[in-house]
C-alpha cells in the first residue's frame, strides 16, 4: 500500500478547547467484529522511519454509513490492538521486501 499515491481520508476532531484538528485515516482493519481505523494528525510530511507522527487507533461505530462515528478504544484493548497494527505493518514491510 503506497500511501503516497492515495487520496487519504481526512476527518476533523475537536479538542477540548474547541480549535479543529485533521487527522488522516491510515487505514482501517477489522478485529473481533468491530472496525478500527489508525489515524494520525494531517501534514504534508511524508511518513518514513525518521518522520514516524503519533497513531492512534479508534473504534468505528456504524462503519461506512452517515452516521458513522470515531470512539476511544477501552483501555483494556489497546494492548490488543496494538499488538494487530504491529502485525499489520510487518506483513505489509514483508509484501514489499518481495516486491
Amino acid at each position: 500500500m503506497d500511501n503516497m499515491d492515495q487520496e487519504m481520508d481526512i476527518v476533523v476532531f475537536e479538542d477540548e478547547d474547541g480549535n479543529e484538528i485533521e487527522f488522516e485515516i491510515q487505514f482501517a482493519f477489522e478485529h473481533k467484529g468491530e472496525q478500527y481505523a489508525v489515524l494520525t494528525e494531517a501534514s504534508d510530511a511524508p511518513i518514513d522511519e525518521e518522520n514516524v507522527p503519533d497513531m492512534y487507533i479508534l473504534r468505528i461505530n456504524n462503519p461506512g454509513e452517515e452516521n458513522e462515528e470515531f470512539v476511544a478504544v477501552e483501555e483494556d484493548m489497546m494492548d490488543e490492538l496494538i499488538a494487530v497494527v504491529e502485525e499489520i505493518f510487518t506483513e505489509e514491510l514483508e509484501a514489499e521486501e518481495e516486491e
